[in-house]
């Protein structure tokens, strides 16, 4: 079964089908965009190219997403139950987020596969709702939620055009803002000073010193900040465990958190909650 929905920021397909070790591979079309595919269930499924072996086989758990760049097309062989929501992203839609909505302007995504996506996780399990939703309802909110769908992917995913400092040696304010989001887009996994730099469009040395420049922090004391801070909201006004917290604002484990944490609150996590739970 498939079933589409589309709109102009917007084309998501519901697909629902099971395949066969000899059914023919999926084949995708080379194309100016890009494909999220949502796994609805675990999923088995390999990649073919035209000039190497396929690859092993893979299995993506239910949640997962893979964002891949058909440039070139695509080609895969399913194995048994594939059910998924597949997003198209033409490139265009893109650029039409940086003039329509004031965001930054990127020339590319980020290429992934198999990775955990919360945000993309929520927006489709609001989309599933609006493939029985009457034309006018699902018409007037499918806007909206495309709009949301291509911020997240140009805030998480984003790569930038090649960048080059202000005349004063630090980042302009657009600039400031873009790396700002893409680390606090990124919050949750460990991030790297080389893979901000990429998905913001600088050398690691550049954005190093442009971003102290402007800031007066480091990139990490930045990072750190903001996990503390984001970490603080959870707490105060979640029930969610202390180690639950650590994982979702990016820290490696308990202990490294509770470390931090002290360190800028002058108290525990697990103080700072009995004080401020709201």
């Amino acid at each position: 079964m498939i079933r589409p929905l589309r709109e102009a920021l917007l084309s998501v397909v519901y697909i629902d089908r099971s395949y066969n070790d000899g059914d023919d591979p999926v084949l995708i079309p080379p194309d100016d965009a890009f494909l999220v595919m949502l796994y609805l269930i675990d999923v088995d499924h390999f990649d073919i190219w035209p000039d190497r072996p396929p690859a092993p086989l893979k299995r993506y758990p239910k949640g997962s997403i893979c964002l891949i760049n058909l440039k070139n097309g695509s080609a895969i062989s399913v194995r048994g139950r594939f059910e998924a929501l597949a997003f198209h992203i033409p490139s265009a839609h893109l650029a039409e987020l940086a003039e329509d909505a004031g965001e930054p302007r990127i020339d590319n995504l980020e290429i992934c596969r198999g990775i955990d996506d919360q945000v993309i996780r929520n927006i489709g399990a609001a989309l599933m709702p609006m493939f029985d939703m009457p034309d006018e309802v699902r018409d007037m909110l499918l806007p909206h939620v495309g709009l949301a769908f291509n911020a997240h992917l140009a805030h998480r995913y984003g790569r930038s055009p090649a960048q080059s400092l202000s005349a004063a040696g630090g980042l302009t304010s657009i600039q400031e803002k873009r790396v700002k989001a893409y680390i606090t887009a990124n919050l949750s996994r460990p991030i790297t000073i080389h893979q901000i730099a990429g998905a913001s469009g600088f050398a690691a040395d550049d954005l190093c010193s442009g971003f102290l420049a402007a800031t007066g922090q480091t990139v990490l004391e930045w990072i750190s900040e903001r996990r503390v801070s984001t970490a603080m909201a959870f707490l105060s006004k979640t029930g969610e465990t202390i180690a639950k917290v650590a994982e979702t604002c990016g820290f490696p484990d308990e202990d490294a958190f509770a470390k931090v944490f002290g360190k800028a609150a002058g108290i525990t996590p697990h103080e700072w909650r009995l004080r401020n739970r709201h």
